[in-house]
Formats: C-alpha cells, sequence, structure tokens
C-alpha cells in the first residue's frame, strides 16, 4: 500500500507544511474540495490501472462531519469504477474531534462501501482509547515516536505494551518510522 499526501508549493516554488495550510483550509471549508479532489486524483492515477494494490488518504473531521460526504465518495468510486476496498481513509489519532453520531454514521456507511478506515498516529492524542472502544479500525498505525523510543528497555516495553493492546482489540497494525534493520528486526521480534 501506499499513502497520498497533500503538499502545497507557493508560486515561487517555497513548499508550505501540511500543519499550515491544513488548519487554514478546514477553516475556511476549502478542505471539502481539496479532499475530493485527492480522493478523485488517487482513484484516477494509482488505483484505475493497477499501479497500486490499496491507497491511503488522511481525512479531516470537516469531511467526516459533511453530509453527504460518504454519498460523494460513492459517486467517486462510481465515476472511475475503482472498488472501494482499494481504498484506506486516515483519521488522525491526535486531531481534537468528538465522536458524534453523524462522524460513526459516516464512518459506518464509509466502511459499507468497502473502504478501509486507519486510525493514524495512535498514542499521540488524548482520544485513542476511546476511539478504539468506539470504532472497529481496520488497520492502526502506531505514531514513529514509540518505534523511535525503543532503544531503551523502557521504550521497549511501552511499544510492546501499545502493540498488545491494539492487537489485543483485533486491529491490524502498522507501526510507522522503520529505518534500520534493528527496527526491523524488532518488528520482527513482535510479530508485526
Amino acid at each position: 500500500a501506499v499513502e497520498a499526501l497533500m503538499r502545497l508549493r507557493m508560486l515561487d516554488g517555497t513548499a508550505v507544511a501540511p500543519g499550515l495550510f491544513i488548519p487554514i483550509a478546514e477553516r475556511t471549508g476549502a478542505i471539502l474540495s481539496l479532499g475530493y479532489w485527492a480522493i478523485r486524483t488517487v482513484c484516477a492515477e494509482l488505483l484505475i490501472d493497477n499501479h497500486v494494490r490499496v491507497v491511503s488518504v488522511n481525512v479531516s473531521p470537516i469531511q467526516l462531519k459533511t453530509p453527504g460526504f460518504a454519498t460523494s465518495v460513492a459517486a467517486i468510486l462510481g465515476e472511475t469504477g475503482v472498488a472501494g476496498g482499494r481504498l484506506a481513509f486516515e483519521i488522525t489519532e491526535g486531531l481534537e474531534m468528538e465522536m458524534n453520531s453523524d462522524i460513526l454514521r459516516c464512518i459506518s456507511d464509509l466502511k459499507t462501501l468497502g473502504i478501509r478506515i486507519w486510525l493514524d498516529d495512535f498514542g499521540t492524542g488524548f482520544a485513542g482509547l476511546s476511539w478504539l472502544r468506539l470504532i472497529d479500525f481496520d488497520t492502526v498505525k502506531i505514531d514513529r515516536s514509540f518505534l523511535h523510543d525503543s532503544s531503551t528497555p523502557r521504550g521497549k516495553a511501552m511499544l510492546q505494551d501499545i502493540i498488545g493492546l491494539v492487537r489485543n482489540r483485533g486491529h491490524k497494525i502498522l507501526v510507522e518510522g522503520v529505518e534500520t534493520d534493528e527496527q526491523l528486526e524488532l518488528m520482527r521480534e513482535f510479530r508485526i
């Protein structure tokens, strides 16, 4: 699988960090058109010709709260002929998002379309355990900071505990940030 990430460059070529432009897009409502563009582009350019099997796209709470979001996504899938099971939507655990009934219903509708729902950056926010209780995530992505702290006995134990918690809930696990042979070997040791 691959992850499609939104990037922005100014006219002079200067890169704008997502942490700067995404909140502005959310405040102004532009995130809706940007989000639909990202989903349509992923379907039309990466999934339609089977370049990759699954693509994940980050989804904003604003999108999940928008009436008709799942219907619009269904229309994009229909237009492009892409099966929903080839698309994953990532919800960032660090985001302040109350899990109201509209969001839960939208997630349920997206799952009905076959879209996978992934929890991103698990462990960095304050809502992760509540979200694990409320939502049947297909995959939980454990934040890279836990892997990078695993060089100490305490850090390794913490990562192992988090993996055990997520595994006991029945979710698939993806640990972000594996960059060295030692980290890869640790993931094999933890059966990831």
